[in-house]
């Protein structure tokens, strides 16, 4: 692939395919851009650059490599939910908060529970201090309540609070 013949034994390309989303890299840039003209022969195809957004993530290039984080996507999700302008939270959640069922409470919408949660499940990707509170709540996929509803809301707040201190 365009690789001195040592470089041809360890060379690597990674290719990310997500619908009609596709990122191209690895250890021999030759051999990408050989392998991406191929591709431009066979399909419709953009180069977009240097990677810096791809599925919800993004990438800042730095001295010392690449540092993911998801800091557009976690604003997408708050203004989605009307969280924009919500008071932030230090805590992804409370101290020794226990939730159960709960079945006097007032039952949250489901649907609006679920996208929360599995928004936040990604979330956890380049958050991963909070997948303990995301398991918590998620437990209640079933069957949400209002309390369910509020934890899973904090741990959006506190997700977006802590992104601050990252940037």
């Amino acid at each position: 692939m365009g690789c001195t013949p040592n470089q041809q034994t360890r060379t690597r390309i990674l290719i990310c395919l997500y619908v009609d989303d596709l990122l191209i890299t690895g250890s021999c840039s030759k051999g990408i851009e050989e392998l991406k003209g191929s591709l431009k022969g066979e399909f419709e195809m953009t180069n977009l650059g240097r990677l810096s957004y791809f599925l919800g993530l993004e990438f800042q290039h730095r001295n010392r490599g690449l540092f993911m984080h998801q800091k557009k996507y976690l604003l997408e999700v708050l203004n989605m939910f009307n969280m924009i302008n919500c008071n932030p939270s230090e805590t992804p959640a409370e101290m020794n908060l226990r939730l159960g069922n709960c079945e006097e409470e007032e039952v949250a919408d489901a649907t609006v529970f679920w996208q929360i949660v599995g928004s936040l499940r990604y979330i956890c990707h380049t958050r991963p201090e909070i997948s303990f509170s995301v398991g918590v709540t998620r437990r209640f996929m079933s069957n949400p309540k209002h309390s369910h509803m509020l934890a899973a809301k904090r741990v959006l707040k506190g997700s977006y609070v802590s992104f601050g201190n990252l940037l």
